[in-house]
């Protein structure tokens, strides 16, 4: 098998990689993604070949991780997928060993959403479960007059304004947070069900579905904080009675109430410095490959 290393301008590969990740994972937006401006120099696929095509990648993203308040530039790890017909055959461990032999340092943080199928598999490579968690609060909110105005990823000014807002964003608070993930965040709002929606008065940007009467808040990007409760009204269609925060709340809603999150299809594991984090913890949605 041969290693390859896949990057923002190996444009011929990228094509090739959307291929075996869609067939391995179904999504619908890499390409998308990538035509938007989404695959940048924090993005590179750890791959192997057989001949010209690709049978196992891990994808690897640069990023400033928040630990308990402190930044760090950690790594977080993605698309981590070998074809049916090859697995069983040490491809996978072949590419993590690649991935984390190659750090800034070997305490460097990494992170990743792994799923039910290889809870045992990442332990072998020094990373440690954490647990996640879930926040919930009873409401009544009903809708505005005038809705709040949907970001349109298919407008390259709409999505400039993004870029430049994550950049001034102050980061989520909490045990475990990320900075100026705009184009992690990109990929989601570029096929996903997950909306966002201009508050222009808030200077913030909210990425929210609604699914009957829950509200679900993925996340915030906002460069100063402000009164959450007061712009949901903005933000659907009918009455809503509960909300659900896909981050950690300290900042944002602090009569919320927290349970473990069922995580068995997307548990999270943390290596490195943040291994010493103590759940449960909510890396925000939108930061999440």
């Amino acid at each position: 098998m041969k290693a390859l290393r896949i990057r923002n301008t190996d444009v011929d590969w990228q094509l090739r990689f959307f291929a075996h990740v869609q067939e391995i994972f179904r999504p619908n937006n890499w390409r998308a993604w990538r035509d938007r401006g989404g695959w940048t120099a924090d993005y590179e696929v750890f791959a192997l070949l057989d001949g010209d095509w690709i049978v196992s990648t891990i994808g690897r993203s640069r990023m400033q991780l928040v630990d308990n308040g402190q930044a760090v530039a950690g790594y977080q790890l993605g698309a981590v997928g070998t074809l049916p017909h090859y697995r069983g055959r040490g491809l996978a461990r072949r590419l993590m060993d690649e991935v984390v032999g190659e750090l800034d340092h070997p305490d460097q943080p990494i992170i990743l959403h792994a799923n039910e199928s290889v809870v045992d598999f990442y332990p072998r490579f020094g990373f440690r479960r954490v647990a996640q968690k879930q926040s919930v609060a009873e409401v009544s909110i009903a809708p505005a007059k005038v809705s709040a105005e949907r970001f349109d990823p298919d407008d390259a000014a709409q999505r400039s304004k993004l870029r430049n807002l994550f950049g001034r964003a102050m980061p989520i608070r909490g045990r475990l947070s990320a900075a100026n993930y705009y184009w992690i965040a990109l990929w989601h709002l570029s096929g996903s069900s997950i909306s966002a929606f201009w508050l222009p008065e808030f200077d913030a940007l909210i990425a929210a579905t609604l699914k009957h009467e829950r509200l679900i808040v993925h996340d915030v990007i906002a460069a100063r904080p402000f009164d959450l409760s007061g712009a949901m009204p903005q933000l659907v269609g009918r009455r809503v009675t509960e909300v659900e925060f896909c981050f950690d709340t300290e900042d944002w809603w602090t009569t919320a109430r927290h349970t473990r999150l069922d995580d068995s299809d997307e548990p999270l594991f943390v290596r490195g410095a943040s291994a010493s984090i103590v759940g449960p913890v909510r890396l925000p949605s939108l930061a999440h490959t």
